[in-house]
């Protein structure tokens, strides 16, 4: 029986009470159905994931990766397969110009 382990990030594990996740099925499986699981076992990933189950918004609320690529929602989910949900990375600190070190009293140049 084919299986995978997802790994969650944060707020996901939170969701779900844990970091990792191993599913077994028959046939085959796809992003969406592994996300369809976890939200009938789980109500608050339910809550949070299931309204947004389809593809533009979902790629706003997660980055899922398997051997460094990108999955769409109606990617299949190979055997063996560890599959990484994260939560999209985006902004920063914008970049502050720092004064002159000589006009900083505590540096010495």
């Amino acid at each position: 029986m084919p299986q995978a382990t997802l790994w969650f990030s944060r707020p996901f594990r939170d969701w779900i009470g844990r970091a990792e996740v191993t599913l077994h099925w028959e046939g085959h499986l796809t992003l969406r159905d592994a996300l369809e699981r976890m939200a009938a076992e789980h109500p608050s990933f339910h809550t949070h994931v299931a309204p947004h189950l389809d593809q533009d918004t979902f790629n706003n609320m997660a980055a899922v990766i398997l051997n460094g690529d990108f999955l769409a929602l109606d990617s299949e989910i190979p055997d063996s397969a560890t599959v990484n949900v994260f939560t999209p990375l985006a902004g920063g600190l914008a970049r502050r110009e720092h004064p002159p070190a000589q006009s900083c009293p505590h540096v010495r140049v």
